[in-house]
């Protein structure tokens, strides 16, 4: 997605930018004001603020001031005061890191009003960050609502795939990256269902799957499916299913053969 339609004003002093932040604009700054930071003699102080229209359909009621200070990427309030400041640790990775250092080393020793190649890559580093930040919104609201579809999937995955051992749902709060207590509280939300009783449906399922499809005695479907006390696996199946898991494999399974 594009967020930028046009860039309108170049300038390396956040005083000839605040007077449009009414206009609710997205602002890019590059500001390296850090001490360990060596400039050779036809380099200039790295201050640069970058004043964009954004795309009529990346509508918003406040202006958006993001950018690296001294390396570090956040954003500024309206007042573009550096000691407001806010850190966003989502904004920093490889890319952007990147894109970042070499405006900066580019722009110390050159004009971008003379260069089409900088400016492009002030379009690139605005727009990707934007789209973090973007994404970083929409994640909060996804936390807000429930678990995300991508969360579920990786638990269910991962549930599958440790079918034959017990999975405990401290386990599956790692997965999402969310503590016990709001991980229950969530995945309730979005599922219906306790992360227990979630897991407990994925190991009865794949036990019918074994009555019905194999040879196993009953004591090695409970423990193909995570449970080494074969009278623990029965009661399970029974209070879930409504019948034991041999009356299940002599009523529903045809393929089944006695020994």
């Amino acid at each position: 997605m594009k967020y930028l339609n046009s860039l309108n004003h170049i300038t390396t002093s956040s005083k000839n930018i605040s007077n449009a932040l009414h206009l609710n604009p997205v602002i890019l700054f590059l500001i390296d004001n850090s001490t360990n930071t060596v400039l050779s003699e036809n380099q200039k102080a790295s201050s640069y603020f970058f004043h964009f229209k954004p795309c009529e359909d990346f509508k918003r009621t406040e202006p958006i001031i993001i950018g690296q200070y001294n390396g570090v990427f956040g954003c500024l309030d309206k007042t573009m005061d550096l000691n407001n400041f806010k850190q966003m640790h989502f904004m920093e990775n490889g890319l952007s890191n990147q894109i970042a250092m070499y405006l900066i080393q580019e722009l110390s020793q050159s004009s971008l009003e003379e260069d089409v190649e900088n400016e492009n890559m002030v379009f690139a580093l605005g727009n990707y960050l934007l789209k973090l930040m973007c994404e970083q919104e929409q994640l909060g609201d996804c936390l807000k609502m429930g678990i995300s579809p991508f969360q579920i999937r990786n638990i269910h995955k991962y549930i599958e795939e440790k079918i034959d051992a017990p999975i405990s749902t401290g386990e599956l709060s790692r997965i999402a990256g969310l503590s016990v207590h709001h991980f229950i509280r969530m995945f309730k939300r979005t599922t219906g269902e306790t992360p227990h009783q979630c897991v407990t449906r994925f190991k009865l399922d794949q036990a019918k799957e074994l009555l019905l499809n194999t040879r196993d005695n009953i004591t090695q479907v409970g423990m193909g499916v995570g449970f080494d006390n074969p009278s623990h696996f029965s009661q399970l199946f029974k209070s879930n299913c409504g019948i034991s898991p041999l009356k299940f494999r002599k009523a529903y399974s045809v393929n089944y053969l006695t020994a």
